[in-house]
């Protein structure tokens, strides 16, 4: 069973969610926000989706990169 675990804008946000979690080994894949079942929009918000027990390994990528973003923004 696959789950979500983050809704990105667009196609370039999910495609760079995608890196991050395979250099952390974590397989993901794409499905529309809009429409069950559509092609993914290359314009239009789409979830990313990893298997349900990655979910937590996935997540911690996610805050790992964003804490790291925060560091080097020196906030």
């Amino acid at each position: 069973m696959k789950v979500s675990i983050v809704v990105a804008a667009d196609i370039t946000e999910a495609d760079e969610v995608q890196r991050l979690l395979a250099t952390a080994g974590i397989e993901s894949s794409l499905e529309p926000v809009e429409t069950e079942g559509a092609a993914i929009a290359s314009d239009g918000p789409c979830r990313v989706l990893v298997a349900a027990d990655q979910q937590e390994s996935a997540m911690a990528a996610l805050r790992a990169d964003a804490e790291a973003d925060e560091d080097a923004d020196g906030w």
